[in-house]
């Protein structure tokens, strides 16, 4: 039985393919909404899941996971199991996730800047509108 070729190409091109471009690589690796702040909290230290999810607390229980899952398969974290009952998983950055350091500074004070301007933006509008009679 044949197949139709084009709905061949349509799942190939659906599979990711390797990027050989370092701001495609790099937003593929850092680039979810969490994973930065992610990264964040762990290079303050090992934490668990519980831990994790009580520092975001915006963030679903799903989407926690899959973003951990991405940074493990990514190689940023490294997720560490013991075998004890009640099981016990623990998260920390790996030495290659230590190398994204700079990125995060780089990110929280660019964030705090647009930040100090969005509110001079803000001030700067409330004290020129025209209230219209």
């Amino acid at each position: 039985m044949e197949t139709d070729p084009g709905a061949k190409m349509v799942r190939a091109s659906q599979q990711a393919m390797p990027t050989k471009c370092p701001l495609t690589a790099a937003m593929n690796a850092i680039g979810g909404k969490w994973n930065l702040i992610c990264l964040y909290w762990l290079d303050s230290g090992t934490r668990r899941f519980k831990e994790l999810h009580r520092l975001m607390p915006e963030i679903s229980h799903k989407v926690l996971t899959a973003t951990l899952r991405g940074l493990e398969r990514e190689g940023l974290i490294c997720r560490t199991i013991y075998a004890e009952v009640p099981s016990r998983v623990e998260y920390r950055i790996s030495l290659h996730g230590e190398t994204v350091r700079p990125i995060i500074q780089a990110v929280r004070a660019w964030g705090q800047q647009h930040l100090e301007w969005r509110q001079t933006e803000e001030e700067t509008d409330r004290s020129t509108s025209v209230v219209k009679v």
